[in-house]
């Protein structure tokens, strides 16, 4: 069997060291433990460790999430871990993520639900050997097996839960199996957070950069950025410019060789193939389809792009990939129209899996279009809007104060949110924003002090002060003229707003009819403000008109707010919940049809602390039992029957978000 270990390793380190063979001098990127994921995200961590601390925290706990943002080192990082797991004499499975495609995610739906056979998928499909999870069991038990995963973030939506829960459960079934998986900043849903290990690579440190620069003349206004490995190396190949976006122009036009032309060629393919192949690999022909195949002959020729597969490439780093296709969204406005935002966006991201590009396009707008492309950014995922504003290469002055300003601020009252997953995602955004409006408006304790921080800040924009109005208004002051309309206002920040802050002002009768039979608008858009809202206004009448939504919308958007509405109101009336639990139950197979309505409705049954009657769990729970009596596939139905668990342990641990 020792055979068989090494066949493993050979095949890791061969594909190790050809990646850290594309650098032509190491950088020594250092590491750190962070005390928990809100720890990680703010970006606080103890002192550095050595990849062999790592190593015995990955055995010793089983499981390690390597985050970082983008160009941090991470994939260095892991393949010098898998290379010193070798020399420790480990079994060491490298599996490389970034090769997720489409037929990947139509595999993965099939085997997801089982952790043994998730994790040997994953094995056949992107791992260095040939050697699947049945070579990992039978290996002897006093070998260490070591599952190294790179790139998380590199797959759509939901997978990387998915992909996590599948790790954490092998881990704990597999003897002397532990897992290390690096992925970006952002917070993933683990069944248990308390099991893994948090750790982020630090910024290169000052004596190593000036070790690797000296004598070659970098200019002292960009040694801000050369604390980022992947501008470091830049910066010893001669190819640093005076800003992130610079350098990369300028590779493209000096190692790509394009001209203007071709730039923009290869903006469009890079688009496409995210559009088309919703992957960081992709078909050859999409630059071919374009009639100018010699772009993609010049892009290889300079290694910028390189053969993932015998028909399919891939850049050789992300950030290529990102930058071009931001380009080209950038180039083009009606692809972020209302009408497309949705959808190019879900492709630009891996459905909000990875901020940069969009990050990227904040960068290259000019201060008045990012405004207005970030509107839509919020409007699309609010969520997304905190995380590029935090990951982009700007200052606070290249995107318009305001704007700015109702972003933070909208993401702030989304803290104080009765539904827990809400409150911590927008919580986590804010934690990554560093400037003084940021640090202010999340320091606030509760909506009270929001509201009236808010209402002290002034400026000349009409729209800004509508928007105040708006958002500044409390239960017990007269609810302000217009905010039912409002609903339907072109702006997404005001409509939205409108939809928030119609859940906690006081309406009269008429106001809240009006509010319901906006729920039949004629645009999606405002049937989904209407449901939005609908959810802080009690009574059966606006039960009716979500349960008729939920039944007859055929837009997803409406249908998973109004499932999210329903458990909103069944949560401020105990006596409401059993009935609307029966009404819920007996749709859930019309609800099952769409895993996006169903995800919405799993996540919105947990609430933060004091948001829910008394009953709550054994309520709810009914709606998962008979999720998993519905199903013939026993891991859906222990998926179900685990978490009417974890909803009963949320509540009785009480996690406190809302206030």
């Amino acid at each position: 069997m020792s055979d068989v270990r090494d066949e493993i390793a050979a095949a890791t380190l061969e594909r190790s060291n050809a990646f850290l063979g594309n650098f032509q001098t190491p950088i020594e990127i250092k590491v750190a433990q962070c005390p928990d994921y809100s720890a990680l995200l703010r970006g606080q961590h103890g002192q550095p460790v050595s990849l062999d601390d790592l190593l015995k925290l990955a055995t010793r706990r089983g499981r390690v999430i390597l985050c970082g943002r983008g160009a941090s080192g991470k994939s260095a990082l892991l393949h010098r871990l898998a290379i010193w797991a070798d020399r420790l004499g480990f079994a060491p499975f490298l599996l490389n993520l970034a090769q997720w495609d489409q037929a990947a995610t139509e595999v993965w739906k099939s085997v997801r639900e089982n952790a043994r056979d998730a994790l040997d998928f994953l094995l056949r499909r992107f791992g260095a050997s040939d050697h699947d999870i049945t070579d990992a069991e039978f290996l002897p038990v006093s070998i260490e097996k070591l599952f190294l995963l790179d790139g998380l973030n590199e797959t759509p939506g939901s997978t990387a839960d998915e992909i996590l829960t599948a790790c954490d459960q092998i881990a704990s079934v597999m003897v002397g199996a532990s897992v290390i998986v690096t992925d970006r900043l952002v917070r993933r849903s683990l069944d248990t957070e308390s099991k893994w290990v948090f750790a982020m690579p630090l910024p290169v440190e000052k004596v190593e950069v000036d070790r690797l620069v000296n004598g070659l003349g970098v200019p002292a206004e960009v040694e801000v950025l050369l604390a980022s490995p992947f501008f470091l190396d830049r910066a010893i190949l001669g190819e640093l410019r005076g800003s992130p976006l610079a350098t990369l122009k300028n590779m493209f036009e000096e190692r790509g060789g394009l001209n203007l032309d071709g730039l923009s060629a290869a903006a469009q393919a890079a688009f496409r193939a995210y559009e088309l192949d919703r992957s960081r690999t992709f078909d050859a022909a999409r630059f071919d389809e374009l009639g100018q195949p010699e772009v993609a002959n010049t892009l290889l020729a300079g290694g910028i792009l390189v053969h993932a597969s015998e028909n399919r490439l891939a850049f050789f780093h992300h950030w290529y990939h990102d930058y071009l296709a931001s380009k080209h969204v950038v180039a083009h406005p009606e692809l972020w129209s209302f009408e497309n935002r949705h959808r190019v966006f879900d492709d630009l991201t891996f459905k909000a899996n990875s901020f940069d590009a969009i990050a990227f396009a904040l960068e290259l707008l000019d201060i008045n279009t990012s405004g207005t492309f970030l509107r839509a950014v919020y409007d699309w995922n609010p969520y997304a809007a905190g995380y590029a504003l935090a990951e982009a290469g700007i200052g606070v002055d290249d995107v318009p104060r305001d704007v700015r300003l109702i972003m933070i601020a909208m993401l702030a009252e989304k803290r104080f949110d009765p539904l827990f997953y809400t409150a911590r995602k927008a919580a986590d955004a804010l934690d990554l924003l560093k400037d003084e409006d940021a640090l202010k408006l999340r320091s606030t304790a509760n909506r009270s002090q929001l509201l009236d921080v808010v209402g002290a800040i002034s400026s000349p924009s009409k729209e800004f002060t509508k928007w105040v109005t708006f958002f500044t208004a409390r239960e017990t002051e007269p609810t302000p003229a217009g905010l039912v309309e409002a609903l339907t206002d072109d702006v997404s920040v005001i409509g939205w707003t409108a939809a928030n802050v119609l859940k906690r002002v006081s309406l009269t009768e008429g106001g809240a009819d009006a509010v319901r039979a906006s729920a039949t608008d004629d645009r999606p858009v405002v049937r989904w403000r209407a449901v939005h809202a609908l959810g802080g206004i009690k009574g059966d009448k606006s039960v009716a008109a979500l349960l008729d939504r939920l039944d007859n919308d055929d837009d997803e958007n409406v249908r998973y707010g109004a499932a999210r509405s329903l458990v909103e109101i069944a949560s401020g009336d105990a006596e409401t919940l059993p009935r609307i639990v029966d009404n819920i139950i007996e749709r859930l197979g019309s609800i099952e049809r769409s895993d996006k309505v169903l995800g919405e409705f799993s996540r919105a049954v947990f609430l933060s602390r004091d948001c829910a009657p008394p009953n709550w769990s054994n309520e709810m729970s009914r709606i998962f039992y008979r999720l998993a009596e519905r199903t013939n596939d026993m891991t859906v139905a222990e998926h179900w029957s685990k978490l009417a668990s974890r909803l009963r342990v949320h509540h009785r641990s009480e996690p406190k978000l809302a206030a």
